[in-house]
């Protein structure tokens, strides 16, 4: 009868541990990052320029991790390759320069913190956080005499999303980011009326993210 009991315990707890979801998930997810700022950017107190064009495609790619601190409120980091390209040219009152692309590429680590709105298979979240990113490749400093990249920047950003369970282990999840730059992108090298870039980027991503058990 020992015998029997402790078999049926075991396969109950067993059971019950199953059914349990894990407060850890383990994903990945791509964006694609719509950017946008100032235009132009004055380089010295007299006549030049950098004029800035913000319609190449960008995009994010990486992995990411979430910790369930309870059924509404996760914490979220992870790792990604951000592409974040632009076209450029030097600008004078005397000179017409075609813009160039301008490669900009960066290592970004998100920390972030949402809430779900509702407790159903479908569920909405509201999610807040910051960006690093730390820059790989800056053609700019390759290029240009006049101002240089920082070589990394701080992103705050808000936005909102939806997951939705595909099965006991997995979800998709939907989202909108609006990010902006709490620090600039580049280095102020003149005095006068140098106009800092403040980047912003409206972000539409998508993702898959596995329970680890």
């Amino acid at each position: 009868m020992k015998k029997i009991t402790v078999i049926l315990f075991f396969c109950i707890t067993t059971n019950l541990y199953a059914q349990q979801e894990s407060n850890w998930k383990l994903g990945i997810e791509i964006s694609e990052d719509n950017l946008s700022g100032e235009n132009y950017v004055n380089t010295s107190g007299f006549i030049s320029g950098y004029k800035i064009s913000y319609t190449d495609l960008n995009f994010s790619i990486g992995i990411l991790s979430e910790f369930n601190l309870n059924e509404r409120i996760t914490l979220s980091s992870g790792l990604f390759f951000s592409n974040k390209n632009l076209s450029g040219a030097i600008i004078c009152n005397t000179c017409d320069v075609i813009p160039t692309l301008i490669k900009q590429q960066y290592l970004s680590v998100p920390v972030s913190v949402s809430y779900g709105i509702l407790k159903s298979r479908l569920i909405p979240h509201l999610k807040f956080g910051f960006i690093n990113n730390i820059s790989l490749i800056n053609e700019l400093d390759n290029r240009n005499d006049y101002f240089s990249s920082n070589g990394y920047f701080l992103e705050g950003f808000a936005g909102l999303s939806l997951s939705y369970k595909l099965g006991k282990n997995s979800e998709i999840e939907i989202g909108y980011n609006y990010r902006t730059a709490l620090t600039t992108m580049y280095k102020e090298t003149s005095i006068g009326d140098f106009t800092r870039n403040r980047l912003i980027t409206n972000s539409l991503s998508i993702g898959v993210k596995y329970f680890l058990k």
